[in-house]
Formats: structure tokens, sequence, C-alpha cells
């Protein structure tokens, strides 16, 4: 009766082994080509990334040098204001 017994179990953890096996596989193979699919939309990013970062760091770098125009033209304003009174 035990030989039958352990022999049902052993069956049964067969069985489940063999199942969890399999899930494991299927969800490793989707991670794989999620991982893949997101490899290849980032690699066509980066080209969008760079440039928008080069535009942004162009205008920065413009109205730095604006802010300082404005400047200098107010300081010329003043002093001129300054020397007609």
């Amino acid at each position: 009766m035990d030989s039958q017994r352990s022999s049902r179990d052993e069956t049964i953890l067969t069985s489940v082994a063999e199942s969890i096996g399999a899930t494991l596989g299927t969800i490793a193979a989707k991670a794989g080509s999620v991982q893949k699919e997101l490899a290849k939309r980032v690699a066509a990013a980066k080209p969008q990334a760079r440039r928008i970062v080069r535009k942004a760091t162009k205008s920065k770098v413009r109205t730095k040098s604006v802010r300082k125009a404005k400047k200098t033209t107010l300081t010329s304003r003043r002093a001129k204001r300054k020397q007609r009174t």
C-alpha cells in the first residue's frame, strides 16, 4: 500500500515539477522577447534624444547670451542718462 501511495505521490510531484518548468520557460521566453524589443526601441530613441539635448543646450546658451546683451544695453542706457543729467 505504501509503495503504491509513494508511486502516486512521485507521479504528482513529477507532474507539478514539469508544469512549473514549462511555466518558467514561457516566462523566460517572454522576458527575452520584451528585452530585445526594448533594446531596439532604446537604440532608435538615442539619436532623437541626443538631438533634443543638443537643441536644448543651444537654446540655453542663446538665452544666456541674449540676457548678457540686454544687460549691456540697459547698462549703457543708464550710463547715457546719467551723463545727460
